[in-house]
Formats: structure tokens, C-alpha cells, sequence
């Protein structure tokens, strides 16, 4: 086994990650493609390789157009298969989702059913067994001994330089797809699309502009605390893609990680933001949470400025890919406008 020789970290983080998409599936979905389907090949791409790749651990030559693409990052499949290319197999994430493919992606499998690796730990001859030419690793949280193992069965592209694991943004790591996949310009086309749109809608709701704004939900770890998301996270990428603000004594308190863990003792902590968003992994999950000492007092909640996205929602904000953002655009920056007006 490969993924992570501290399988319990591993399981918090990925918990963490999701973190309002649906209960996370331990083992992943059986996978319906057989290894020896191929992916559907990028088009039209061979004046872009070889491709050479720069990320955190130096940099990958893909020498020619990709044939069997591995998505082991945990949100990678999305840019993927946004760029046209099918993968022989995906890594589940969240919500047990036919080929661990949400809505807002599954019209893009073509009709094929790719094999699922599992959520938690994968083996490295699960992977070599795939015979892929491609391993996309953005989303992975890949250390330097993972990178080189999975190096040795094809070439592997792991998150870039200058982010926190998982924190990669989703133009960064739909750029870096497109580079893989012999795809730039079409990437640069997707990513100018979504900035437009997201323009678009942060004027269109200018309630939303310069107010602050907690992520939260349950510690996976004990009942005596709770996470915020500190401003490298996915989920406050979106939220300052709009106006928003992350207060700094979250940062501070995250330091290099995605997010920080605060005492339920201190949950008054949260009266310094102007609203609430509880992202959380399921109804009871949120209920636990407003049922915390001193939360319904605190001055968001009173204000009525405390949201709980759907779960359709919260994993299009986990995932927030360039597929997953377009939806969740249309829906939640409105909400949150009307009650914050």
C-alpha cells in the first residue's frame, strides 16, 4: 500500500477535503471499465509534445500524446475530462457517484464507466496494473517517495509549487492538465470562460463584497473542536473569488495547512466574521453544530448570515474544479447576497 503509511491522517484528511459532500465511501465504487480499455486520447495535440511539466518536485516529459490517463488525484478527473479526455480510472472522493463522477461531469465519460480506485489507500500495482502512459497526481497530496515510486510507472504530474496540499487552485490545476494532455490553449479557453463568469456573478452580487466569511464545520478528530477553513483552502478560494475575506487570525492559526482547528470554548471566535457557512458531511453533522454552547448567540447566526449549503453544493466547492464552480455560481453567491444585503 501506497498512499499514505498513516491511514488514519490520511481518512481525516481526505474528511476534511469533502468536508459537506456526501458520507465518504472508505472503499470507493467497483469499477465497471476493465484495465485493458483505453482513455480517449487528446485530439489534434501533437505539436505539443513532448510536454514539459513543471511542478513541486521538479519537472515531467510527457512524450507524446497521452493514451491511458490515471486520475489519482482526488478531484483531478474533473479538469480532465472537461479537456476531453476519458481516464482508465478515477480515485473516489465523495458521494459513491457512478464512476466517482459527479452530475456536472458524468455527460463527459462518453458512455464509458472507468475503474474506481479506492478513497483510501491505493497500491502502487493497482496503478502499474492499469498500464497507463499518464498519472495525474494535482490533487493526490503526493510526497516526494510517492512521486518517485509512481514516476517509475509512468509520468506522474504532482500539484505545482508555492500551495498547501489540496490547495491547488483550480486555474493552476486546469493550466497544468491542459500542459499533460497536450491541450494548452483549450485550457486557457476553459479557465477564461469560468473568470468570466465568475466576474460576472461577484457584480452581480455586491453584498457579498469585503464581507468575512467562515468555512466550518465538526472536528473528525473529538467532539471538543471544531475546523475552519484558513484562505488556501478550495472552499475560501471561492468564497474571496467573490469578495469575500478570510480574517487573518485563521490563517494564523491554519499556519501551512488548509485549515485550523479552534476549541469549541472558543467558538466565540466566530462573532469576527460577518457570516457563517457550515459545510458539513451530513444533516446530523450540521445539527451537532448548532447545538454547540454559545453558537446560536453569536452575532452572524443572530443576523440570520449562517448558510448550509446542499450537498450538491458543498461537494462542488470540495471539488471546485472547472467543472464543479459553473453550477454552484449559479446558485449559492445569490443566496448568500439576499440575507447579507
Amino acid at each position: 500500500m501506497f498512499v499514505d503509511r498513516r491511514p488514519g491522517r490520511l481518512l481525516t484528511l481526505v474528511g476534511l477535503l469533502l468536508a459537506g459532500a456526501l458520507v465518504l465511501t472508505a472503499c470507493g465504487g467497483s469499477g465497471g471499465e476493465q484495465s485493458g480499455s483505453e482513455s480517449t486520447a487528446p485530439s489534434g495535440a501533437s505539436g505539443a509534445f513532448p510536454a514539459i511539466l513543471t511542478h513541486k518536485f521538479g519537472t515531467t516529459t510527457v512524450p507524446a500524446a497521452p493514451q491511458r490517463v490515471v486520475s489519482l488525484g482526488y478531484t483531478d478527473q474533473d479538469a480532465i475530462l472537461a479537456l476531453g479526455v476519458v481516464p482508465v480510472a478515477i480515485r473516489e472522493f465523495t458521494g459513491n457517484k457512478p464512476s466517482a463522477t459527479w452530475d456536472w461531469a458524468q455527460d463527459r465519460l462518453q458512455g464509458r464507466q472507468p475503474q474506481v480506485l479506492p478513497v483510501g489507500e491505493v497500491s502502487t500495482e493497482a496503478v502499474a496494473a492499469l498500464r497507463p502512459d499518464l498519472i495525474i497526481g494535482i490533487s493526490a497530496g503526493l510526497t516526494q517517495e510517492q512521486y518517485d515510486t509512481y514516476s517509475k510507472i509512468a509520468p506522474t504530474v504532482a500539484q505545482p509549487a508555492g500551495f498547501v496540499d489540496y490547495g491547488t487552485p483550480w486555474q493552476d490545476a486546469t493550466r497544468l492538465t491542459g500542459q499533460a494532455l497536450g491541450k494548452p490553449a483549450e485550457a486557457d479557453r476553459l479557465i477564461s470562460d469560468l473568470e468570466a463568469k465568475f466576474a460576472q456573478v461577484k457584480a452581480a452580487n455586491p453584498a457579498l463584497q469585503g464581507k468575512t466569511v467562515a468555512g466550518v464545520r465538526p472536528s473528525t478528530a473529538d467532539d471538543a473542536s471544531f475546523f475552519v477553513w484558513g484562505s488556501q483552502d478550495l472552499r475560501a478560494r471561492f468564497f474571496e473569488a467573490l469578495g469575500m475575506t478570510i480574517p487573518q487570525e485563521f490563517d494564523q492559526l491554519a499556519g501551512s495547512n488548509f485549515y485550523a482547528t479552534v476549541s469549541t470554548e472558543e467558538i466565540s471566535k466566530l462573532n469576527a466574521v460577518d457570516s457563517i457557512v457550515l459545510i458539513t458531511a451530513s444533516d446530523a453533522e450540521t445539527q451537532a453544530f448548532e447545538n454547540l454552547p454559545g453558537y446560536s448567540g453569536l452575532e452572524p447566526v443572530r443576523a440570520g448570515h449562517s448558510f448550509t449549503p446542499t450537498p450538491e453544493q458543498s461537494a462542488a466547492m470540495s471539488f471546485s474544479s472547472v467543472l464543479s464552480l459553473p453550477a454552484l455560481l449559479d446558485t449559492l453567491p445569490a443566496d448568500m447576497n439576499a440575507k447579507l444585503a
